[in-house]
């Protein structure tokens, strides 16, 4: 993937793009200081975005709401790493001119003698700059947004809208939803949590249970047991969001990639609720035949390639799945545009008991990933205010080493966990080495292959405490286990089971 190329916004668009805030008013309530204008300009943009219809809907995708002060001061140089990307530019482009010219346009116009050499060649990166020691923590969307804008472009027209609808939906609707027969109760309030849903289920926050568990050499070992879920595993809690989108939007046909619990949990909910929507599963020729049968017998079509053969598009996704009314989910951006709403609520539950070690299962890394969002969102709301789910410390929240468990090896016991391609992974990296370097999270947090030598103990120790798991969802154990001489035996460690899938037939 190409870098983002950031370049400097000269003073005569500077100028412009000042006239025109003058005229819409926003600049009357900011100071006199030379830069004062910033925070005016930050929600007049907003402004501009939110009610401009004809702008370019990878621009409003990427900007849902403006681009925030600190991309403004970059843009200005105000602020390092300075200069704005090619969308910001756009974007501000566009704003100056009241929706009539983008960057080449407005130089092509205006500025062609004096900076001609400002012109973009052709299509960069939508990605904004990439900070050589840290991640814009003034954002708190900065880098889930940074990921879902990494696919935009590739989008369908269809499935663009559908994440417009979504940005309209998200800043119109109440607490208290029914979407066609489905209750949701709250976004956020732990007094009435949504999962697992009625009326099949009776709601709860926590949704799981989590208690201490004996493993030798350790005094403080705590288990989150997400094997109690509907289907069996944590994949349940995604589905259900998946569940109330497709409702919500009336989605004809999803497709994923899945190596049978996501798709398990997905279709377990669409038939509870009677969705008219088809689940296009993408599996790999590898996986067990009986797991294949199990998912036709739930409903799920079902179709399988080589996924060791080439990392695959959405569009490639839905063309081998004959998916040609719905979308793709696989890599989550469209129906979850800033990758924190699979898991929040679980996020919260985790974070709530305040680990000094914190052992999470990554194969695709979603639940770790939006743990440490959901994390770092926290830090920031504790300025302002922290959102009802969290009940926790975040001092201890900042201390906390966060430790996923994974493979690379195709062949490993942990099969769940393994993938040839992770378009995002770079990102992931760079993410948490962010969160360390601005003490968001532990020192020792990272992403870390399990030895297969560790896995069988695991499940021992599991089994003997009647822990119900497979392989890949107990890999937080086997990966503590694997650094027993490193971790203390005394500190607070939570391990997340994320369980084990019950296919149809297989329940007991």
């Amino acid at each position: 993937m190409k870098k983002a190329s950031a370049k400097r916004i000269p003073k005569e668009i500077l100028d412009l793009i000042r006239e025109q805030l003058a005229r819409t008013g926003f600049h009357e309530s900011v100071g006199t200081g030379r830069w004062s204008f910033i925070h005016g300009l930050q929600k007049a943009m907003k402004d501009f975005v939110k009610n401009t219809p004809s702008l370019d809907p990878q621009l409003s995708l990427a900007y849902p709401q403006g681009p925030s002060e600190d991309l403004l001061r970059r843009a200005f140089n105000l602020k390092s790493p300075p200069g704005a990307t090619q969308s910001l530019r756009n974007l501000l482009a566009l704003f100056a001119t009241q929706n009539k010219h983008d960057w080449n346009a407005l130089i092509s116009d205006r500025f062609a003698d004096k900076f001609n050499t400002l012109l973009d060649a052709g299509d960069e990166d939508m990605a904004e700059p990439e900070p050589s020691k840290s991640i814009d923590t003034d954002n708190v969307d900065s880098f889930a947004a940074k990921i879902a804008n990494v696919l935009l472009e590739k989008l369908s027209k269809k499935e663009l809208d559908l994440i417009k609808e979504q940005i309209d939906d998200e800043q119109a609707r109440t607490s208290d939803d029914m979407i066609d027969g489905l209750y949701v109760p709250s976004l956020n309030d732990p007094a009435k949590p949504e999962f697992p849903p009625r009326p099949f289920y009776e709601p709860r926050f926590p949704a799981s249970n989590t208690f201490r568990i004996e493993v030798p050499g350790f005094t403080n070992v705590w288990l989150k047991d997400e094997s109690t879920n509907p289907t069996g595993t944590h994949k349940a809690r995604m589905a259900w969001e998946v569940l109330i989108k497709s409702k919500r939007y009336n989605i004809k046909e999803v497709s994923i990639i899945s190596s049978g619990s996501a798709a398990a949990a997905i279709q377990h909910f669409f038939n509870l609720y009677k969705v008219n929507t088809k689940l296009k599963v993408l599996m790999d020729n590898r996986i067990s035949a009986s797991i294949k049968e199990s998912l036709r017998q739930m409903g799920c079509e079902v179709y399988e390639t080589d996924l060791s053969s080439r990392s695959l598009t959405g569009k490639e996704i839905k063309e081998l799945t004959h998916n040609k009314e719905g979308i793709d989910i696989t890599y989550r951006e469209i129906l979850d545009r800033f990758n924190d709403n699979y898991y929040d609520w679980l996020s919260y539950e985790v974070l709530n008991e305040n680990p000094a070690y914190c052992f999470v299962p990554f194969g695709t890394g979603d639940l770790f990933v939006n743990i440490l969002i959901i994390a770092e969102r926290e830090f920031n709301n504790s300025i302002y205010k922290h959102d009802p789910r969290f009940l926790g410390d975040i001092k201890k929240i900042n201390e906390c080493n966060f430790m996923g468990a994974t493979t690379r090896d195709a062949n490993s016991k942990l099969d769940k966990l393994f993938s040839y391609y992770l378009p995002s992974l770079d990102d992931y990296q760079f993410y948490i080495n962010s969160l360390i370097q601005n003490e968001r999270i532990g020192n020792l947090s990272g992403i870390l292959d399990v030895d297969e030598n560790f896995v069988t103990e695991a499940l021992e120790i599991a089994r003997k405490q009647s822990v119900r798991c497979e392989p890949s969802g107990i890999a937080g154990l086997a990966l503590l286990l694997q650094m027993r001489d490193e971790v203390p035996k005394d500190e607070k460690i939570l391990i997340i089971n994320t369980g084990s899938t019950i296919y149809p037939g297989k329940v007991g």
